[in-house]
């Protein structure tokens, strides 16, 4: 019973931890986007700008995720435990931030925040944005299982992982009829739906690729590379395998309209949880048996 009793404690006090590291975070979000210093430290009304509160809450989800890859193992004993947990949720929050501001600099190199969601409330930007914190905080939490608390083995990752992620949100336009900017500017809701589902499904491939047991680093990063790139063939043949099994129609479309864009995302993301099971899910035995 008293041993129940001092686990219960010892979760309410990891708790309180977490709320603590939470509160840091806050702080540290203000450091890497001091352009919404304001509406961060400011009490949230989230009926007042829907958009703005899809923004804020998609970043506390996503360290949210990041958290849950972290542990707390009672053997080494609740301080060394507690400073391990904070050493890498600052890590690990300070990485997801940074890949935020770089990845958001690539995909919305022509907007800002202050005036298509303080201002204009754009809900396509937001929408994008909300899938775009979400996809980074899976990406990390990936790598942060697969580093197995490695700094040095984190960062490459981390590194690398950016470089796969940004190249692809540039190759939408050869997947999508949309153009992201003009539709963008025109606060096209279809838009969001299409380019988050793209980024979703490009977050399902890139997670699917790092998926596989790694001895040396270099042949690691060639087997995710090698991995991505048949993600890449695959791919097509499960969207268009979709479109003819379920005899999908997109002649006379209006390309602009939500219906399509809810479409549109929805068989690249079919398509590649589809593909993931083909990337990283196909275990080859021994054809031959050792001798």
């Amino acid at each position: 019973m008293n041993e129940t009793f001092d686990r219960l404690i010892i979760r309410i006090l990891f708790t309180i931890f977490i709320c603590l590291a939470l509160f840091i975070y806050k702080y540290a979000h203000v450091i890497f986007y001091p352009s919404g210093k304001k509406q961060l430290l400011k009490r949230i009304y989230p009926a007042e700008n829907y958009i703005d509160t899809l923004h804020i809450f998609s970043r506390i989800i996503g360290v949210s995720i990041i958290f849950s890859t972290l542990e707390f193992n009672e053997y080494f004993g609740i301080s060394i435990s507690l400073v391990h947990f904070l050493t890498w949720s600052l890590i690990g929050f300070s990485l997801y931030l940074v890949s935020i501001y770089v990845s958001e600099s690539i995909i919305f190199y022509n907007f800002e925040y202050k005036d298509e969601v303080l201002k204009k409330k754009n809900a396509a930007y937001g929408m994008v944005g909300f899938v775009n914190s979400i996809c980074l905080a899976l990406i990390v939490k990936k790598i942060f299982t697969e580093a197995e608390n490695s700094l040095i083995i984190l960062l490459i990752m981390w590194l690398f992982s950016m470089v796969l992620y940004g190249f692809s949100t540039k190759l939408y336009k050869y997947v999508s009829d949309l153009n992201f900017n003009s539709q963008m500017i025109q606060q096209n809701l279809g838009l969001g739906f299409s380019f988050g589902g793209y980024l979703l499904g490009v977050t399902v491939i890139i997670t699917a690729s790092f998926s596989h047991e790694h001895i040396d680093i270099t042949s690691y990063l060639v087997q995710v590379i090698l991995k991505v790139l048949l993600g890449a063939l695959i791919l097509p043949l499960f969207m268009l395998g979709i479109k003819f099994i379920f005899k999908v129609d997109e002649e006379g479309q209006d390309y602009k309209t939500i219906g399509h864009g809810v479409y549109s995302g929805s068989v690249f993301l079919a398509a590649s949880f589809l593909t993931s099971i083909i990337v990283g899910q196909i275990n080859f035995g021994t054809i031959y048996p050792f001798f």
